[in-house]
């Protein structure tokens, strides 16, 4: 039941925080809230591109996860024996986690490396 709490929160997290990089997309280069990495305070572009693709991202991750989570608890779980119940908490909250983490690795890996 807590994995089942926790990945609900993980997932209004992410779509929470979508939903603010996606605003900050088009705000100026800041230090309180953005998607941080040196590629993407390195110009205006990196910035805009790196907050809306990101927030993108984490916005599908978070409503994907919640799905995943709901499908998990309402149809699998009743079908599954007390030991596989762990097991399958754990898959939404396991794939959140890693989604949100390729996300961030691959915007950062997309943005320009030049200071134009």
């Amino acid at each position: 039941m807590i994995l089942t709490v926790v990945s609900t929160v993980i997932s209004f997290s992410l779509i929470l925080g979508g939903i603010l990089l996606m605003m900050t997309a088009n705000k100026p280069i800041n230090g309180a809230v953005g998607f941080k990495t040196q590629k993407a305070m390195l110009n205006v572009s990196n910035w805009h591109y790196a907050n809306r693709k990101c927030g993108l991202l984490w916005l599908i991750t978070g409503a994907a996860g919640f799905a995943l989570m709901l499908f998990v608890v309402f149809v699998l779980l009743p079908m599954m024996s007390e030991k596989a119940d762990i097991l399958m908490q754990l898959l939404p909250l396991a794939a959140q986690i890693t989604a949100a983490v390729a996300a961030a690795i691959h915007v950062d890996r997309k943005l320009s490396d030049t200071n134009g």
